[in-house]
């Protein structure tokens, strides 16, 4: 995209950063992390965001180079480094349907909310009818607007902290340690709090899609990456001190939206006033926001499949803006939200451990484009980076395909939307939900991949060297 038509500038990839990490589960900080680290919990979400920004400095690191200029993201990062389109194609794959799930489930979640004299699924498809048009109305329609809803949620929250900080007590945090687990394991007790607080990160990557509409793309979204992901991690850190320092922590199990109930204390409201408002706005906000990853992933991989990568007038890629909300559409219309959620965490834990693993080797596999990027760290720390990223998302993952998928999504921002008959089809085990969902769709894109070599080959597209950036 030439440069005349970046719209879209820092402010803009900050609030997609943003509106994809707070979301929903941002009011009910630090749900299920003060029960693992006591009131040790507000250290346990700045050692989360350490983790966080060891996988975001691979990201920037890429974004920083030539490879930065186009949406693609992950697939061009791991496919040139590689010098493997497969690798990249097959990794980055999951990654559409994984967004498309979300999309349905949190338009889904709207609709309960709205709670309008209608069929939940007939608003959650009018929801998702809405996003795709303005999809396809141009980049610039949804930059603004999630701006304007993540700006508004985040400054939302800012305002209930500042008001549960007014009447927090010290004291709440004395002893530190109150029980024997925390007392005799303190440290292990921290990280498994931090390691739950570290999948509140999952979907960090999400304004990499704004590739090709921001201004100045090598320089604004590695600031946005580092910077909202920090300026977050401070956030949810905040909001769980001040949460603890309202609610002692014996309490917190009474607590219904923790976060929320403390800053009600402050605002001496109630806070059922509170809740409803914020979470509509929180929702809005993550929808926004997670549409940029599926739709400019997939079109990325119309390198390809040539025609993912078709843009209308307005700039937007249609073919593929169809196609994800196509799909998050079909799973309302189907009632099979489920079957996409069983591998959205698994999905993204596999490209961020690859991603991670990626970042480490880059100096040494492919020395020409580490040295081409203009953020860049020296080999050694750059792959502690990238090993240590991809080291805490392997325990992620372990998780992931270890429990079920309803317990593991629970410890998401998106875990308080999965509540009564939507939960009920996700309590399975892993090896009957998770693993045979992310094989059957690996299996469909092996048939895209080879019927899309097929198709390349009939119409004569020559592909570009891997070798170029």
């Amino acid at each position: 995209m030439a440069g005349g038509h970046r719209r879209l500038s820092l402010p803009h990839a900050l609030a997609v950063v943003t509106g994809a990490l707070l979301g929903v589960g941002a009011l009910y900080i630090p749900e299920r992390v003060e029960t693992l680290a006591g009131p040790m919990t507000p250290v346990g979400f700045l050692v989360a965001t350490a983790g966080a920004l060891a996988l975001t400095v691979g990201y920037a690191t890429f974004l920083s180079g030539p490879l930065g200029d186009r949406s693609a993201g992950a697939y061009l990062h791991l496919s040139r480094t590689w010098r493997s389109r497969a690798v990249g194609f097959f990794t980055v794959w999951p990654k559409p349907a994984v967004y498309a799930a979300l999309l349905a489930l949190l338009a889904q979640y709207l609709a309960r909310l709205l709670a309008l004299p209608v069929a939940q699924d007939t608003v959650a498809l009018v929801v998702l009818g809405g996003l795709l048009a303005l999809h396809l109305a141009g980049p610039a329609v949804v930059g603004r607007l999630g701006l304007l809803l993540s700006g508004g949620f985040t400054l939302f929250v800012l305002v209930l902290a500042a008001a549960a900080l007014s009447v927090v007590v010290p004291s709440n945090f004395v002893p530190l340690l109150p029980t024997p687990v925390l007392r005799d394991q303190p440290v292990l007790s921290l990280g498994r709090g931090a390691l739950v607080a570290l999948f509140g990160f999952v979907g960090f990557e999400a304004c990499v899609g704004l590739a090709g509409e921001v201004e100045s793309p090598r320089e604004t979204l590695p600031r946005a990456l580092l910077g909202g992901v920090t300026g977050v991690g401070l956030l949810v850190t905040l909001m769980a001190f001040v949460t603890l320092g309202v609610i002692p922590w014996a309490r917190m199990i009474f607590a219904t939206v923790p976060f929320v109930d403390a800053a009600a204390s402050g605002l001496d409201v109630a806070a059922t006033a509170l809740v409803t408002p914020g979470l509509v706005l929180a929702t809005l906000a993550a929808l926004v926001a997670l549409s940029w990853a599926p739709t400019r992933t997939l079109a990325g991989l119309g390198e390809v499949v040539p025609p993912l990568a078709h843009t209308n007038r307005f700039g937007a890629p249609d073919v593929a803006s169809l196609v994800v909300f196509g799909l998050a559409g079909t799973l309302v219309f189907v009632d099979a939200v489920f079957v996409g959620l069983f591998f959205v965490v698994p999905g993204l834990l596999v490209l961020y451990v690859a991603h991670g693993l990626t970042t480490a080797a880059l100096p040494v596999v492919n020395p020409d484009l580490y040295r081409a990027c203009a953020f860049r760290l020296s080999p050694r720390l750059l792959a502690v980076c990238g090993l240590s990223g991809a080291g805490l998302t392997a325990l992620l993952l372990w998780q992931a395909l270890t429990l079920d998928p309803v317990v593991v999504l629970g410890y998401t921002r998106v875990g308080p939307t999965l509540t009564g008959p939507v939960a009920d089809p996700l309590v399975r085990r892993p090896l009957e939900s998770a693993v045979p969902a992310l094989v059957g769709w690996e299996t469909l894109g092996v048939l895209v991949y080879v019927a899309a070599r097929d198709y390349r080959a009939e119409v004569g597209v020559e592909l570009e060297p891997l070798t170029r950036f």
